[in-house]
């Protein structure tokens, strides 16, 4: 693999820019509404929507230990079946 000057740098540049752009949207989303650097009348209020996204997350993921939890004791009682042709079928599907 050949690494130039010249692509160097414009990656260098580019990744600034976005820096740059990331830390104008931080800045513009901390101004409230009417306030000097914020636009007249523009809000968007994500937090609700992230506080149910992050609750739906954390119920998910406590039930998908909870299902590990069980097929673990499964295997190692010797009570864990596995459905040869549901795995076939779920293989081929995909």
């Amino acid at each position: 693999m050949r690494v130039d000057q010249h692509s160097l740098n414009d990656q260098v540049s580019s990744t600034a820019g976005r820096a740059a752009e990331a830390q104008r949207i931080q800045v513009d989303t901390a101004a409230t509404p009417g306030s000097a650097g914020g636009a007249a009348g523009d809000h968007v209020d994500l937090s609700g929507l992230a506080g149910r996204i992050a609750q739906a997350m954390r119920s998910q993921a406590g039930q998908q230990g909870q299902r590990v939890s069980q097929l673990q004791k499964d295997v190692r009682a010797g009570r864990y079946q596995p459905d040869a042709r549901r795995i076939g079928s779920a293989m081929l599907r995909s």
